[in-house]
């Protein structure tokens, strides 16, 4: 396997093994900052061993949403969480601001919840 470059995190700046699937993925430190437009923290999985993609706000144990992904912040910067193709989450600046029209069923949380 020929050596990859050292990837740096779009959100810190901080080294880590470069993936070409995932050019601009940020590391783990930065994907835990993950937040909706109301600046409430976010966390993601997957629904099952065999995949899938879920989220929900990090303060509710319960409420688990199944999507295809979600357009989401962090520290402002708009941002994309899906699911990797084998597993995991991966978590990719949303350059154009736009969702992808290939990806189905994703959930933008970038813009502040009505009560």
């Amino acid at each position: 396997m020929t050596d990859l470059p050292v990837h740096f995190c779009p959100g810190c700046g901080m080294a880590q093994q470069a993936n070409p699937r995932y050019p601009w993925y940020f590391c783990k430190s930065c994907a835990d900052k993950t937040a909706g437009g109301d600046g409430r923290a976010l966390v993601f999985t997957n629904q099952s061993l065999s995949g899938g993609f879920s989220w929900r706000y990090a303060n509710q144990p319960d409420g688990w949403t199944d999507c295809g992904g979600a357009a989401c912040l962090i520290g402002g910067r708009a941002v994309l969480a899906t699911e990797a193709r084998f597993g995991g989450i991966v978590i990719q600046p949303l350059l154009s601001g736009q969702i992808p029209a290939h990806l189905r069923n994703v959930t933008d949380l970038r813009h502040p919840t009505r009560p």
